[in-house]
């Protein structure tokens, strides 16, 4: 049911951006501890993008990948009313990571929260 939502968020995502023009790739993440869903080893890395659909201001958002594949495609900040792209790659880093924590610890659904935002600075120029 999950996996589900994910799809729906993820084809929506794509159906109101433009096509991201993609910046740079982080290497994969490592821990020591391997996440496990649906009992399978995971291996998981945030990829940024530029986003510039919203002309003329530019932003940035990221992929979360699972083993390669795209599993999460969020172009813009997430908990805030419209398209908002990330000021920095900092900021879409942080909220990435995060996200990736919550996956890793099962923390359903793996949603981020204004108060998550706000402590994190993300809102803040």
């Amino acid at each position: 049911m999950i996996r589900i939502l994910f799809i729906s968020f993820l084809i929506l995502s794509i159906a109101c951006s433009e096509e991201p023009k993609k910046i740079e790739e982080i290497t994969p993440i490592k821990t020591d501890t391997i996440s496990q869903i649906n009992n399978q080893p995971q291996n998981f890395s945030v990829q940024l993008f530029l986003f510039d659909s919203l002309k003329p201001k530019l932003g940035f958002g990221y992929n979360i990948l699972i083993d390669g594949q795209t599993f999460i495609h969020q172009p813009s900040v997430p908990s805030v009313p419209g398209n908002i792209p990330f000021a920095t790659a900092d900021k879409a880093t942080a909220v990435a990571n995060l996200m990736i924590y919550k996956l890793k610890n099962n923390i359903m659904p793996p949603s981020i929260s204004q108060k998550e935002l706000d402590s994190l600075k993300i809102l803040m120029p």
